[in-house]
């Protein structure tokens, strides 16, 4: 019998989505009935991330904020979350003043938005299922955040939800994985995939742009694996808009635009993101919008407090972000062929995925090497139903098939740092010798678990002994307190010792063993200082997924505790 509901929650820069399902009926099911006092979108398959507040409190959220107002408002905050975000324009900056303003920073925020979204979720659910649905089925949610983000970001969302109020089981899955994962089912549908065959799927939402590329490895039941590593930058649709408003203030004056009122600001940027950005397609055709306060200036197309766009002036801003998003679609084609591989399509995803321009520059770009450039239907909401499935997928009584990506590439290489006997041959410096109890040893050396590249089956789990020399006398009593540091780098070849340039401390775990357990270990001394040791070992368990790193710590063959990571900030 059914007993959860499992729920995908896109929560993104500019707009959020939200999708749920019965396990073991699994549908999946699109909430598009978003609260709107005015009825535009009311069918909308996401919701504006944007929420207002009013003394300190939250007032209004999505398409209900008031974006003329004077109440206070928050948009891009999301791009907060992550410190080495580009800044996103005026928006960014605003939302970043308010919050010294409201005393709260850009987790609090995010997590009042995700708590309104949420209290509407569950009210939506309970329309379509009853009152009593909470007595009946059990809660996963799933959540997406960019594959680019930092762990500390990640960390920060996760911790945003929990305060919201969502279920402590939640999960954290990479945007273009959920994406790619909506994609694939609905074409597996079709028939329309071959085992062997590989694409591209290129999600471009509000604040990133994400790549990852996959390979067919079988089908019935359907089964893909990373084929190249991923990739992505920070050059989603608000730094259109960034720029856009950039221009705007080079026409009119730095100034006269100062001294515009910012409603009407707000306005003319509202026009922008939901016209034309949206309907530019690259043709000769001359938009407009509205910016009431506005000086004529008829050579700069200024009149009557409107602001004509003309192609030429669309093209350049569009441009501008575009072709970085074409450079990442080339590299990580490049990626692809170069492991071997023959990408015969990219998939556009994401809201800003879903431009005609960007579909045509694509396109046109690619149109004599043979590769494909397909706009998938429903893209928009791709990430949200992606990532129930992916809920569907990995719950631990699910009915549904095994877990499609059956394995993905690190895009890190991730080691502890410690020290291991001394010796010339393999490379040890002099720098590094150093003396212990039991002899010559050279410290800081890098012992990478997982290097930048491999291939990380579904479910692997790295494992490491660590052996940690303890004093610890027969009248000892309570725990003994350890910590744990995990490192990370970003270069192809990872080096052999600790450099702090570009080896850096990704997370730590703290845990603690009773002396009266250490007090038993096998004992021995120090010959010089007659010093009793006991060496107690302790062995780790890395497990990488797809957002997430989990880190377990076991004793004697029993996970010990205090064993939470704590990201380091950037």
């Amino acid at each position: 019998m059914a007993s959860e509901i499992v729920v995908g929650i896109d929560f993104g820069t500019t707009f959020s989505g939200v999708s749920w399902a019965i396990n073991g009926i699994n549908k999946v099911h699109l909430i598009n009935d978003w609260p709107n006092p005015i009825g535009d979108n009311a069918q909308s398959e996401k919701v504006p991330t944007i929420i207002s507040y009013a003394d300190g409190k939250p007032l209004e959220w999505g398409y209900n904020v008031n974006i003329v107002g004077t109440e206070q408002k928050f948009q891009w905050f999301k791009l907060l979350l992550d410190s080495k975000q580009k800044l996103g324009g005026g928006l960014v900056a605003q939302s970043r003043d308010l919050l010294g303003s409201l005393n709260k920073s850009a987790e609090d925020v995010a997590a009042d938005y995700l708590q309104l979204l949420w209290q509407y979720t569950k009210d939506h659910i309970q329309r379509v299922e009853g009152d009593t649905w909470e007595t009946i089925y059990s809660l996963r949610v799933v959540l997406t955040v960019p594959a680019i983000w930092s762990p500390i970001a990640k960390e920060k969302t996760l911790r945003a939800a929990k305060t919201a109020g969502l279920p402590a089981n939640i999960d954290l899955v990479s945007e273009p994985e959920a994406a790619a994962l909506a994609v694939l089912k609905e074409k597996d549908k079709e028939k329309k995939l071959e085992v062997g065959s590989s694409f591209v799927v290129c999600d471009c939402g509000g604040g990133t742009v994400d790549l990852i590329s996959y390979k067919i490895t079988g089908l019935g039941p359907l089964k893909v694996e990373e084929c190249a590593m991923g990739d992505g930058d920070q050059c989603g649709s608000v730094f259109l808009d960034h720029a856009f408003v950039r221009w705007v203030q080079t026409i009119v004056g730095e100034r006269e635009y100062e001294n515009i009122k910012p409603k009407a600001k707000r306005r003319m940027l509202q026009q922008f993101e939901a016209g034309v950005k949206r309907c530019f397609t690259g043709d000769d055709k001359v938009y407009s919008v509205e910016l009431p306060g506005v000086e004529d200036n008829r050579d700069c197309g200024i009149d009557d407090d409107t602001i004509s766009l003309k192609p030429n002036v669309l093209r350049t801003l569009f441009d501008h972000i575009i072709n970085q998003i074409m450079a990442l679609v080339d590299r990580q084609i490049d990626e692809a062929q170069d492991k071997g591989q023959n990408i015969q399509a990219v998939l556009l995803v994401g809201g800003f995925g879903t431009n005609k321009y960007i579909y045509k520059r694509l396109k046109n770009a690619h149109r004599s090497d043979g590769i494909e450039v397909l706009q998938v239907p429903g893209g928009w909401s791709a990430i949200c139903r992606g990532a129930t499935l992916w809920g569907l997928e990995h719950s631990s009584h699910s009915e549904f098939t095994p877990a499609t990506v059956s394995a993905r590439i690190a895009r890190f290489s991730y080691g502890n740092r410690w020290d291991i006997p001394f010796d010339i041959s393999k490379g040890h410096q002099e720098i590094d010798r150093k003396k212990r109890p039991d002899g010559w040893y050279a410290g800081d050396q890098m012992n990478w678990l997982i290097k930048k590249g491999d291939r990380l089956e579904e479910g692997r789990k790295i494992h490491l002994s660590v052996g940690i020399d303890v004093q610890v006398g027969f009248f000892d009593s309570g725990l003994r307190a350890f910590s744990q540091q995990l490192w990370y780098c970003a270069l192809d070849t990872p080096p052999q010792r600790f450099i702090e340039s570009c080896v850096k401390e990704l997370c730590s775990v703290e845990y603690g063993v009773e002396c009266s357990k250490l007090y038993l270990e096998y004992s021995w001394k120090d010959k010089e200082t007659r010093t009793k040791y006991r060496t107690a070992t302790f062995d780790l368990t890395v497990t990488l997924n797809s957002a997430t790193l989990q880190w377990l710590v076991a004793y004697k063959d029993k996970q010990v505790a205090y064993t939470e990571a704590k990201y380091k900030e950037d």
